[in-house]
């Protein structure tokens, strides 16, 4: 009897632990500027609040990636450039991230699901047009974890 109490009270710790963590990462989630930016002037805004203005990127020729990213923890809505790391509060995430950014003057708006993956990399590269001519294009990567090589 005290065997079954003590495995029913040991599992329902596992599941309301287990619970509670995938809830308090529901809000969690990062965006890497990424690949293809080349001192491009940039605007970013996620769920209508405005982050990054006028701010002018570079991608790193090793990395794949710019100085300029933005994340969510616990804390609040962080956006990292450079060295400066700067809070905008928390955002309220329902599952999806509506991302408007402006690259050099041409606007560009994004639905993107958090269950797909909540770690994001934003590239705009070169992609072949219907009338089979290169023209720069912004795409989101969804993934879970991130591996730079």
């Amino acid at each position: 009897m005290k065997k079954g109490l003590l495995a029913i009270l040991l599992v329902s710790m596992i599941v309301g632990t287990s619970y509670s963590q995938s809830k308090r990462k529901k809000n969690q989630f990062s965006l890497i500027i990424g690949s293809c930016f080349k001192s491009d002037t940039v605007d970013i805004s996620i769920n209508g609040r405005g982050l990054v203005r006028n701010e002018v990127v570079e991608s790193n020729f090793s990395t794949g990636i710019t100085q300029l990213s933005i994340y969510q923890d616990d804390n609040g809505l962080w956006v990292l450039n450079k060295n400066e790391r700067t809070n905008y509060g928390i955002l309220d995430v329902n599952k999806t991230l509506t991302v408007d950014i402006r690259i050099n003057g041409v606007n560009t708006s994004k639905s993107v699901n958090l269950r797909k993956g909540w770690v994001l990399i934003l590239d705009n590269c070169y992609t072949e047009s219907k009338q089979g001519k290169p023209e720069r294009t912004v795409t989101v990567q969804h993934n879970r974890t991130v591996v730079l090589e």
